[in-house]
């Protein structure tokens, strides 16, 4: 498994989302953490975001990095499609 840091970003809308929400984003990271580079959720960012992911989760969108090396993964933003960075 990686270890998942958030950013202080990804952090603050978290810390403003409902409970259920909150709880749906939850088991997305826990996913994220078992394989961050594959699955039906997951794509490859292009363009000026080349080099992240974003995982989606309704109409909400994590968008993170991953270092395979260091098996690290950190977000970087949560939010609504299209306004994640």
């Amino acid at each position: 498994m990686y270890k998942v840091f958030p950013h202080k970003k990804a952090v603050k809308y978290y810390e403003s989302l409902d409970d259920k929400i909150a709880g749906r984003i939850n088991k997305a990271i826990e996913s994220i953490s078992k394989n961050p580079l594959e699955g039906s959720h997951i794509k490859r960012l292009r363009g000026k975001y080349e080099g992240k992911y974003r995982y989606a989760v309704g109409d909400l969108r994590i968008v993170y990095s991953v270092n395979i090396e260091d098996k690290i993964i950190l977000i970087e933003a949560i939010g609504p499609m299209r306004r994640y960075l």
